[in-house]
């Protein structure tokens, strides 16, 4: 009996308006990594791959830093609180979502790290941010010990860069409008270049011979320095139309690209003052086709745009793919005939291709007329989806586009169907709209209420008031009865009902995870040992023969209960860093109990695992 990881869509980088986001590139493995809310994501660069993709959630703060060592095999990320880990990347053959093992982690700063360095030795890190007594750190990553002083900065350190070859020589940017130059190792202060830039510096680069060293800023300024001196060459003014916000080299030394808030990436050359190239992401201007990122691969320019998107441009200029997903917790996802929706905290809708048993292709976004925020439920019905979400929307898709919407009283809860139509719930209130979402009914009550579960021509509604059910009868023409039946008191409030596929049973999750199994013939407790949880649930699907569950919750663990065996359970303790916040079935075998199901998190991460009962 096992639950076993099949396959994980990869999760798009996290940006903050107006700042940059350092995108680190592997050429001896060909992958990216990037930061993702408390994650590090590491992907392969080829957007087709189906190469395992590598998930790190040990840091405790939202993550804000990552870079590969030169070799490939180790990564050192920085987090919100200053803390810098450096954890084993090693290649993965086949999927796995064991954790990398952590090889020594040290507190650098006070305030976040804003950008981290290797030398080419693979043995020494300079991580440098917003600090308070100082601004960055040079270290051996192994043992810590101090490697020089980090300093000839006022303000916060944007970004680090250290030459490449021997003897080292280091650079630092920041809001101070300066570029620092170091000697060493052990790094010491040089010089500090202050007129070249007005405002912000954003990222700084050592050429790959060492030769050369650019900065770019906020000022649209483009400047070019000795990299063996940091004496002063040159600089481009007005290079762009927005605030520059990252640079890289290509291998020749010679070229480099920049990429900008004016949605556009440039080419340039160490000898011309003029752009050689112009690579665009979109016609329109918009803050979130601003580019914030860019990483030079073997066979792309991978730029990153505010909004979470990664452009695969080739160096001829055309832009091959843009690559979306999300990049906010996911907090509903429903599977429907070979395709599997999925919503996010930041509103965004996607369809995913469901193609062997796992997820196999890329997310599509289904249109631009999506919610402002927070999708709370998604129904399917045939060909037509509804969705529903904090903007106090009810939207009808169909064929990817909106074809109906109508704005509800209050914040909904969740969404369900009965014969007679939709059913939306509120804090205390249901509300019954035809398909076309036309009013036919509504129903208030004097208790507060987070779930909803059609049973026959019934619903089943949580009381979170009086820790109890109530059940109530729909008529066709939307009149509410509520029954007289009274239902055992649960040991803490109701948060979640699931009714089982042949209408038999109904499971009941109270607040703290643990459940009370019902029949549903006469609304007796068939078993209350449905208890592993140790916090809130929310989600589970029966399968389709009516004989498990499965289960997910805040405590990130997925629990498979059984109705036959109600005290044993299968259970994958740490699925999603954060939370289980969405299940469905994809497929389900009842004589050889094997299945696959997906899951979604607050990772910003879907997962489809095999369970062999």
């Amino acid at each position: 009996m096992s639950i076993n990881p099949l396959s994980i869509t990869v999760p798009q980088p996290s940006t903050q308006r107006g700042q940059a986001t350092h995108i680190s590139y592997d050429p001896k493995h060909e992958r990216l990594a990037y930061v993702n809310g408390k994650s590090i994501i590491v992907r392969p660069v080829d957007y087709k791959s189906t190469a395992p993709t590598i998930v790190f959630t040990k840091h405790i703060f939202p993550t804000t830093a990552v870079k590969f060592s030169p070799s490939g095999f180790y990564i050192a990320s920085g987090d919100e609180s200053g803390q810098v880990k450096v954890w084993d990347v090693s290649p993965k053959s086949e999927p796995t979502f064991e954790q990398p093992i952590i090889k020594s982690e040290f507190q650098i700063i006070s305030g976040p790290i804003k950008s981290i360095a290797w030398d080419a030795d693979n043995s020494r890190i300079i991580a440098v941010g917003q600090g308070r007594e100082k601004f960055g750190h040079a270290f051996s990553w192994d043992s810590g010990n101090s490697i020089g002083d980090i300093q000839g900065h006022s303000a916060t350190i944007n970004a680090v860069d250290i030459k490449p070859q021997r003897p080292y020589r280091a650079a630092t940017v920041g809001d101070d409008h300066a570029l620092v130059f170091f000697n060493g190792p052990p790094f010491k202060f040089d010089k500090s270049l202050r007129s070249h830039h007005s405002n912000v510096i954003r990222d700084v680069k050592f050429s790959p011979d060492g030769e050369y060293i650019v900065s770019v800023g906020s000022d649209r300024v483009i400047s070019l320095y000795q990299g063996k001196t940091g004496e002063f060459i040159k600089k481009i003014e007005k290079a762009h139309e927005g605030g520059i916000f990252a640079v890289g080299w290509l291998p020749d030394s010679k070229n480099f690209i920049t990429a900008s808030a004016d949605n556009t990436l440039k080419k340039w050359n160490v000898d011309s003052d003029d752009s050689a190239q112009t690579y665009e992401v979109s016609k329109s201007s918009s803050v979130g086709d601003q580019q914030v990122g860019l990483a030079l691969t073997k066979d792309y320019i991978v730029s990153l745009s505010a909004n979470g998107n990664l452009n695969y441009f080739t160096y001829s200029g055309e832009l091959e793919q843009v690559v979306k997903g999300h990049k906010s917790p996911i907090n509903k996802i429903e599977y429907d005939n070979g395709t599997l929706l999925s919503g996010g905290s930041d509103g965004k809708f996607f369809k995913w291709k469901v193609d062997k048993d796992s997820l196999a292709a890329l997310p599509k976004l289904e249109d631009d007329d999506e919610h402002t925020n927070y999708i709370v439920d998604i129904l399917t019905i045939g060909d037509v989806t509804y969705t529903t979400g904090w903007d106090d929307v009810l939207k009808v898709w169909n064929n990817g586009k909106v074809t109906n919407s109508v704005k509800l009283p209050s914040q909904p809860k969740q969404l369900a169907k009965i014969d007679s139509g939709i059913l939306v719930l509120f804090e205390s209130e249901v509300q019954l709209y035809s398909e076309k979402l036309e009013l036919k009914g509504e129903e208030k009550f004097q208790f507060s209420a987070t779930n909803i579960a059609p049973i026959g021509d019934s619903v089943l509604i949580t009381n979170t008031t009086s820790n109890t059910i109530e059940k109530y009868s729909i008529s066709g023409d939307g009149k509410f009865t509520k029954s007289g039946k009274e239902f055992s008191k649960m040991r803490s409030p109701p948060t979640l009902i699931r009714v089982s596929p042949d209408g038999e049973y109904y499971a009941v999750a109270d607040s703290t995870g643990k459940y009370t199994l019902f029949k549903s013939s006469d609304d007796s407790v068939v078993s209350t040992r449905w208890a592993f949880h140790t916090s809130k649930v929310l989600d589970a699907k029966w399968t389709p023969d009516s004989k498990y569950l499965i289960s997910g919750g805040l405590d990130s663990g997925l629990f498979l209960y059984s109705v036959e065996k109600p005290s044993k359970v299968l259970k994958y303790p740490l699925a999603h860093a954060g939370g289980v916040s969405g299940l469905d079935w994809i497929s389900f075998d009842a004589d050889s109990k094997k299945g696959v199901f997906t899951s979604s998190g607050l990772d910003a991460t879907i997962r489809t695992w095999e369970v062999t009962i």
